[in-house]
C-alpha cells in the first residue's frame, strides 16, 4: 500500500501586506483529497519594532461554494517578535549563490549566525527565506548561507532582514498537516493589523495533497 500525493505547490505566493491591511489567500480545494500539508512562511519587511505580526488564520469548511459563515478558523498563528535591522547587499547574487556580499555585517548587527533570515526583494514573488551559517566579520563583506539563493538578487532590490539577536527570528514558518475527510476548501487569512503600530510584513504558503492511500 503506498500513499499518493501530490508535489509541493504554491498557494500564495510571496506578498507584502501593509500594517494594519488584511490579506486574503487563495481557496484551496480539498474535496478530492484525504489530506493536506500546509507550509506557511511569514517575515517582517521593514526596521519597524513587532510585538507579534503578521497573525495568521487559517480556516476550512466542508461546503463546495462557501458563503461567509461556512468557514471556521482552525488555527491561529501569531508571527515574529521584535525590532528588524537591515542591510543591502553589495553586489548582483545569481541564484544557487552562497557567499552574498554585504558591508559590515557585524556592525550592521546582521552576523549572528545559525538563523533563518528574509531577504526581501522589491519583486515581492523574487523574495527567499536563508539561513546563514557564518560570517566574515566587518573586513570580509560577507555571509554565508545554507543551500544557496533561489532567485537572483541585486544590490538595487534586495535587502537582508534580520533581528539581532543570537536565537530570535525575523522569519516565523509553520508546517500544518489538516485531515481533510470531511473538508471541500482551506484558505488563509494574513492579518497585518494584529500588531497596529507594527511593520509591514511578508507572508507566503504553499501545499501539498494527499490524495489516495
Amino acid at each position: 500500500m503506498a500513499l499518493t500525493k501530490g508535489s509541493q505547490t504554491t498557494l500564495d505566493e510571496w506578498a507584502v501586506t501593509a500594517n494594519t491591511a488584511i490579506r486574503l489567500g487563495t481557496e484551496l480545494d480539498v474535496s478530492a483529497a484525504y489530506g493536506c500539508t500546509l507550509n506557511i512562511k511569514a517575515a517582517l519587511g521593514e526596521a519597524v519594532a513587532s510585538t507579534g505580526q503578521p497573525e495568521v488564520i487559517v480556516q476550512v469548511t466542508g461546503e463546495a461554494t462557501p458563503a461567509k459563515d461556512d468557514w471556521t478558523t482552525y488555527m491561529r498563528l501569531v508571527g515574529p517578535v521584535g525590532t528588524p535591522v537591515v542591510l543591502a547587499l553589495d553586489a548582483t547574487e545569481p541564484a544557487a549563490e552562497t557567499v552574498i556580499a554585504c558591508t559590515n555585517p557585524v556592525t550592521a548587527l546582521i552576523g549572528n549566525d545559525g538563523k533563518f533570515k528574509f531577504i526581501k526583494n522589491t519583486t515581492p514573488a523574487n523574495s527567499e527565506v536563508v539561513f546563514q551559517t557564518e560570517n566574515s566579520g566587518d573586513a570580509g563583506d560577507t555571509i554565508t548561507i545554507l543551500d544557496g539563493l533561489a532567485n537572483e538578487q541585486t544590490a538595487a532590490a534586495s535587502i537582508i532582514v534580520d533581528i539581532n539577536s543570537a536565537r530570535v527570528e525575523v522569519v516565523a514558518q509553520w508546517t500544518l498537516n489538516i485531515d481533510c475527510t470531511s473538508l471541500s476548501r482551506i484558505r488563509v487569512i494574513y492579518n497585518a493589523d494584529y500588531d497596529t503600530d507594527g511593520p509591514d510584513v511578508y507572508c507566503f504558503c504553499a501545499y501539498t495533497l494527499h490524495t489516495g492511500i
